[in-house]
Order: structure tokens, then sequence, then C-alpha cells
């Protein structure tokens, strides 16, 4: 799908960039103007002349040309269980990024899995900002999840926060279809995602999980749009503060979270995943690949991706 192409003129009045635009729906807003939530926190914050938003072009990525820019984008990460990523699943054409799932039976490490998938992962790492990416579902439903997501490696650490070894945001998942047991029933395909997930130090010395599982209070966001995640291109969004996490779909914010330890560098990353029933939740890795359901049933399938931007907030 093409980028649809609108008028936009940017006023810089008093050191603040102030897009004035003709009237047009926040999905399709063009790179140069401000997402909806910074232009209301732009306005709410006209008397501080100091800090303005700005785009970081690091992260940022309209996907109009024919190759995916491996200046920005690291494409080539190993095999890991039933992720079985490859390059080959991925592609740009008519303006967006394409990641593709495909039914490939092989064996890795003397084991047999039944697919593979695509991710791109962004060379470089930050930290705080206001994230956003224009995503598409696939057509495959139940077995694959389409995310967007931003983590940290393991290593990269925060000395203010020496307790936090590890911190992922996740923007979006969707269509995991997951098994609620206060429901008693599967999430359904209208079913969005916005989790946390990180490791801490506790009192007694120990790495421990912290995850939706073991804290719903904290790290649990949940929210159900009037659409099918797949029919189309929605704008899905958060900004991570040192105070706060702040996530919006199509410029209306549906959940918000203390930031209490997401605070380590993270990559930028869109990945297309393995759920049930094409996986069960078992094994050392957690994750085990079920040969029963594993057919080619609705593959290749992909997910699309309009662009990624990333603004951060800087001293001017």
């Amino acid at each position: 799908m093409f980028k649809t192409k609108m008028l936009a003129f940017t006023a810089i009045v008093l050191g603040l960039i102030a897009p004035i635009l003709l009237p047009i729906p926040q999905a399709c807003a063009q790179p140069g103007t401000m997402p909806q939530p910074l232009q209301k926190q732009q306005d709410t914050a006209k008397q501080d002349n100091t800090k303005s938003w700005e785009l970081v072009d690091d992260f940022s990525d309209e996907f109009n040309s024919p190759n995916i820019n491996r200046d920005k984008w690291f494409t080539e990460m190993r095999p890991w269980g039933d992720r079985a990523w490859t390059p080959d699943n991925l592609s740009q054409r008519e303006g967006s990024l394409f990641i593709k799932a495909s039914y490939e039976p092989h064996v890795q490490k003397g084991k047999r899995y039944f697919y593979k998938l695509g991710i791109v992962q962004s060379n470089k790492k930050t930290t705080y900002g206001y994230f956003e990416a224009r995503i598409k579902g696939c057509s495959r439903f139940p077995g694959l999840c389409p995310a967007f997501w931003l983590y940290s490696n393991g290593d990269d650490l925060n000395p203010t926060y020496p307790k936090v070894t590890y911190s992922e945001i996740d923007i979006v998942e969707m269509q995991q279809d997951l098994w609620s047991p206060i429901t008693r029933t599967n999430s359904g395909i209208k079913h969005i995602d916005c989790n946390l997930h990180t490791r801490i130090i506790n009192d007694d010395g120990q790495e421990v999980w912290v995850r939706p599982n073991d804290r719903p209070d904290l790290c649990q966001h949940e929210w159900i749009p009037p659409w099918d995640p797949r029919d189309d291109y929605h704008v899905y969004a958060c900004e991570n503060t040192p105070e706060k996490i702040t996530w919006y779909i199509d410029g209306e914010k549906v959940a918000e979270e203390t930031n209490l330890y997401w605070h380590l560098p993270m990559n930028v990353t869109l990945t297309l995943e393995l759920r049930p029933p094409l996986i069960a939740w078992a094994g050392v890795d957690g994750r085990e690949p079920v040969p029963s359901a594993s057919t080619a049933d609705g593959f290749p399938t992909e997910m699309a991706v309009d662009y990624v931007r990333v603004w951060n907030r800087v001293n001017n």
C-alpha cells in the first residue's frame, strides 16, 4: 500500500516545532508530522521553550526503498528453538516492510521444527522516547503473533537501576489468542496485548522474572478494538519516560503504567512469532513445536509495516 501524500507546513514558533496540518487521519500522518499524543503534549507545554520533540533517524524508517536498510536494521538473528528467523522471510515493496512466516520443516540441533519466520531489529539501542509503527496483521489465525517491541540484551545495564538486568516493553502483540484462566476461553482475534517483562535482583540477591502471569497488576495490559487487526493498517505506539509508560493505538491512549524497571538500553524490534496451537508452552525453552498441528494450512502469510517512527525529547 502506497503512503497517502498529504500537505504539511511546519511553523517554528518560540523554538517549538508546531505542525500546521490539513485535517487528515492520524494513521496517515507524514514523517515530519508529530503524532497526535505528542502534539497534545507540545500544546500543553508551550510555556517551556527549552525542549521539543525530534524524529530520530537511527530508529525511523518509511520502508520506501526496494531493499532493507542494513545500516539501521539487523536481520540475521540466529535461530532460537521455534524462532527460526531468516532474512529470506523479509522484503520491502509498495512502501511497506513485509515479515513472512512460511511452512518449512527443518532440523535444528537435532530437533524437528516446522516454520521459518522473520525479524528486524535496530542496530542501535535506546531507552526513552515515543515509538510508533503502522502495522497490518497477518492473515493466518490462530498460530502467529505480529509484534512491535523493545528489549535489552541482558548485558547493557543502567547504574541508576542496578537491580534491573532485563527490560522488555511490548508495544503491541496481536492475534495471540491466548487462553485465559479467568474467562476459561481463548482471547480471540481482536485482543491486543501491551505487556511488560523484566528481570530484577530481589532482596535475597536472586535474579527473578517479573512478567504478566505473576504480576498482572504491573505487567499485563489489554485492549479490545472494534476492528480486526488483519483487515487494515493501524498505528501502535508507546511512550517510555523515566516516570511512566503509556500505550496508544490510532492516537488513543489505551494503557499506562508506572515505570519501575524499564530503564535499560533496548533494541527496536519487529517480529512474526509462533503461538498455540502451533507451539505449546512447555520444554526447556518454554516453547515446544506441536507436530500434529503443524501443517501448511494458511502459509505463507505476512504482517506488513508501513513505517516505524521514533521521537525523542531534546533540549533546544
